[in-house]
């Protein structure tokens, strides 16, 4: 089995000298939200929520998306340099916030809480006219509405941001349930040339335009698992939980999914060639105009999949797969194979 790597420090780096002193402008910030008072120091973050490295961080506040630390962890393995050194260099994030979830964000999670709006100038999410044009829509509104709504409406931040400050500082959604701790550790550990990732817990995991090619899952659980676009080309999936999954137009040759369940799973426009279907178990399964040459559904269940209309190419099945009534494989073009 598999055993993920935990951390104990964070990886930071900085640019440029900077004091430990949070920068931010004077301002007297909104007191329209009561979650957002101070409340005790102690009963908010998990006492291992100090010690994460800043690219789960960046992650799980939705400030960097999966791919793009991808690409980073692959040029830091290249060049030697720094995880957030990387991500300011290609403008994906500012100096700034690095700065802020390295030296500060530590500490902040242990003392006395602050309005939410404070946090999010601190870190370079909001700027002083951002905060006072929220502000100020907040006075024209006839019921009080909270500063994070109004930001995320107008396009501020987004709300999967907003949801990480209110669960790790003010307890309000459970943190294990923003948790990106998974998926940034098996890109970290791939890219450090490790493949055998067995029995992995990767439900919900946002997975999507990643590239893991010959990785081994068995047994592992990616229920919900969005990995539209990703490349897992040659890899063992042999008795995974991928149902409701989405692998829109993702990469899948040579896969083996045997024995694997792929119920209510979205592959619309996945490449699947030579992909091994076998006994796997495929309701309600999404296929169209997904690519099948070759794929091979010996004793698959296929009822009420949604399967392509047309077949320039030989698909595989044998007399254990299960069709709907109103498909015959053999009138589609499909090769029927005898089980030895």
């Amino acid at each position: 089995m598999f055993v993920l790597i935990t951390t104990t420090r964070f990886y930071c780096f900085r640019l440029s000298f900077k004091t430990n002193q949070i920068k931010t402008r004077a301002y007297s910030y909104p007191k329209t939200d009561e979650i957002m008072k101070s409340s005790p120091a102690n009963n908010s973050a998990l006492p291992d929520d100090f010690d994460k490295p800043i690219g789960q961080i960046l992650i799980e506040a939705g400030l960097i998306s999966i791919s793009q630390i991808e690409l980073a962890l692959r040029e830091q393995e290249h060049y030697g340099l720094r995880l957030g050194e990387i991500l300011v260099s290609h403008g994906w994030i500012k100096q700034e916030t690095i700065d802020f979830f390295c030296e500060q964000w530590p500490e902040l999670l242990k003392q006395k809480k602050q309005p939410l709006a404070y946090y999010f100038q601190a870190a370079s999410l909001l700027d002083t006219e951002q905060v006072n044009a929220v502000t100020r829509l907040q006075k024209l509104k006839h019921k009080k509405v909270r500063f994070h709504r109004l930001a995320v409406e107008q396009g501020y931040l987004k709300q999967k941001t907003v949801d990480f400050f209110l669960a790790y500082l003010f307890n309000i959604y459970d943190p294990k349930s923003i948790s990106a701790a998974r998926p940034y550790e098996v890109l970290k550990n791939y890219s450090n040339g490790i493949r055998n990732f067995a029995r992995v817990n990767l439900q919900k995991a946002p997975l999507m335009s990643i590239s893991l090619r010959d990785i081994i899952l068995d047994g592992s659980n990616l229920k919900k698992a969005d990995l539209s676009q990703a490349n897992l080309s040659h890899s063992s999936l042999i008795q995974v939980n991928l149902s409701q999954a989405n692998l829109t137009k993702a990469v899948l040759t040579e896969v083996n999914f045997t024995k694997s369940s792929l119920t209510r799973a979205n592959l619309e426009s996945a490449h699947l060639e030579k992909t091994n279907f076998e006994s796997a178990v495929l309701r309600h399964t999404n296929f169209r105009s997904s690519y099948l040459a070759q794929a091979n559904f010996a004793g698959a269940d296929l009822t009420k999949a949604m399967l392509p209309s047309d077949y320039p190419y030989d698909v595989y099945y044998d007399r254990d797969t299960i069709f709907d009534a109103d498909f015959d494989p053999r009138m589609m073009g499909w090769k029927e194979v005898v089980s030895s």
